[in-house]
């Protein structure tokens, strides 16, 4: 049965992305830029050099079924508020999680050994936070490159597994194994996954989550968590959530962002401002 997705609080863009997105999950794979951007995917990132000195990067990286546009609102407000903002897209549907951990803990390596940044920053989507924190350890970035570390924000991560993974694949399991990696098995490959140890984490998850459940958002040693009223997916273009993640990276806490009243109106008129 199609879910209900509210659009409540979104700017008048991301409303009409809701009116024309699909509700049923069956359909969103259909819809989804993915299989038009598959080949374009598979490439990394180029290093883009700096506008001016000792600039901040921050990688965003998308999660399960996500297209190359889905976090373009948060890459326009990451901009807007000075930083030098890298989309890290890659076919979620093909291959494993540590498949797609090696290739961004080569571009996260490239990225710290060309000192044209000050700080490496993350904002990452759901799998996409697996992906994350499995680069940052295999890359040995927190070791490596200390200076560099900067935050990292999570954005309804299965820390503690998926909702997901409930669902029988049978003789299909082999062509997911990326599902099979974020079961909620305790002995499941995202369950065993070292916590981050320097890279300061901040967790925002939706209330209306059925793909994540609140509590398996958690992740050890996290600096802060917050929770918000919407779904799964609409997290990322949610104007608090990309709020909060910009404030985040500059404090290491959500405590600053607006939560109710004027001083959210206010803030989120700003950050619709810096997305249009």
């Amino acid at each position: 049965m199609p879910l209900a997705i509210q659009g409540r609080g979104l700017t008048s863009q991301a409303q009409a992305a809701v009116a024309k997105a699909p509700c049923d999950a069956t359909d969103f794979a259909k819809y989804s830029d993915y299989y038009a951007d598959k080949e374009a995917m598979v490439a990394s990132f180029s290093i883009v050099p700096p506008s001016s000195p000792a600039r901040e990067i921050v990688v965003t990286v998308p999660g399960l079924l996500a297209g190359r546009n889905s976090m373009r609102q948060l890459d326009g407000c990451l901009r807007s508020a000075g930083y030098h903002s890298e989309h890290w897209p890659y076919p979620s549907l093909r291959g494993s999680i540590t498949r797609h951990a090696a290739r961004l803990s080569d571009d996260l390596s490239a990225v710290a050994r060309s000192n044209e940044y000050r700080r490496i920053h993350l904002i990452t989507h759901s799998m996409g936070s697996v992906i994350a924190r499995a680069a940052i350890l295999q890359s040995r970035l927190e070791t490596r490159w200390p200076a560099l570390i900067g935050r990292i924000v999570m954005l309804a991560p299965p820390n503690g597994g998926s909702r997901l993974t409930r669902i029988p694949l049978g003789p299909f399991a082999s062509s997911f194994p990326q599902l099979c990696e974020l079961s909620e098995s305790p002995d499941s490959y995202v369950r065993r996954l070292p916590p981050l140890e320097q890279m300061p984490v901040g967790v925002i998850a939706a209330t209306k989550d059925f793909v994540v459940a609140q509590p398996s958002t958690h992740l050890v040693n996290q600096r802060d968590h917050a929770v918000l009223p919407t779904t799964h997916q609409r997290l990322i273009s949610h104007p608090d959530a990309i709020a909060m993640s910009i404030r985040f990276l500059q404090t290491e806490r959500f405590a600053d962002a607006p939560i109710d009243g004027s001083h959210r109106d206010d803030q989120r008129r700003r950050v619709q401002s810096a997305a249009a």
